[in-house]
């Protein structure tokens, strides 16, 4: 019986800085999401996009922004993702408008660290 009173204390301390651990670099790991390397840039007509808020961990979301640009006569998709801090839309955009994407390659999708509306 003395010892339950013991170990069972420990036992909730340790796991709880555990968890705490883990959300701290969950944490950190939320807001850096989004951040990309600015190598090149990339402009085009906006043929189409598509907004989304997926769960990142926990209660922390982010947004998850496709972009389809018509450059010449190709069309490329861009990815850009910011941490949910908000409910607000990170960016407001229309078809057929002007963009400019900040970011770098990866394979055939750009990534964008940020978009600037021409």
């Amino acid at each position: 019986m003395l010892v339950a009173a013991i170990v069972i204390p420990i036992l909730f301390i340790v796991f709880y800085f555990i968890v705490k651990r883990n959300n701290a670099s969950y944490e950190q790991k939320w807001k850096e999401v989004g951040k990309i390397r600015e190598q090149i840039t990339l402009t085009g007509n906006l043929e189409r996009f598509f907004v989304e808020k997926k769960r990142f961990y926990q209660h922390r979301y982010i947004w998850h922004v496709q972009l389809y640009l018509k450059e010449n006569k190709n069309v490329i998709k861009v990815i850009f993702e910011k941490p949910a801090q908000t409910d607000e839309l990170p960016i407001q955009l229309s078809i057929n408008e002007k963009v400019k994407c900040y970011g770098h390659w990866d394979q055939k999708t750009f990534l964008a660290n940020r978009i600037i509306k021409e």
